[in-house]
């Protein structure tokens, strides 16, 4: 029995540690996102993607146009720990921009998981188009 119980202790041990995002770590992620290339200058997507880092209860931690990087984050709720986001926001040529999406859950999975990658680059190019 003790068996059993160290094993299962071990492997929410383990299932908590892997299934765990801070916005730090996230911040180390570039490279291995979501990405796509948009038509349309640096200025303007950079306000598409702030645009698009706001919806559907994120909410920005950190925006520098500089850098090209922006973090947030979706808290708790009763289905889920929540998410934290990066976006990389990178010229490509003068008129091409690239945009990358790092979305990782904040904690151990409970009901939901919700991927933002899709959704934020798909809300980008809903900013561009009006």
């Amino acid at each position: 029995m003790k068996t059993v119980s160290a094993l299962f202790t071990f492997m929410l041990l383990a299932l908590l540690a892997t299934g765990c995002s801070t916005p730090h770590t996230v911040a180390t992620m570039s490279g291995q996102g979501t990405r796509e290339v948009y038509d349309a200058d640096y200025d303007r997507v950079w306000k598409a993607a702030v645009e698009s880092a706001q919806n559907g209860d994120l909410y920005i931690l950190n925006a520098d146009k500089r850098t090209g990087y922006i973090s947030a984050k979706r808290g708790w709720r009763p289905e889920t720990f929540g998410e934290n986001v990066g976006i990389w926001v990178r010229p490509v040529a003068a008129e091409r921009t690239e945009v990358e999406v790092v979305s990782r859950q904040a904690g151990p999975p409970i009901l939901a998981l919700r991927n933002w990658e899709h959704r934020i680059l798909g809300s980008i190019s809903a900013n561009l188009t009006t």
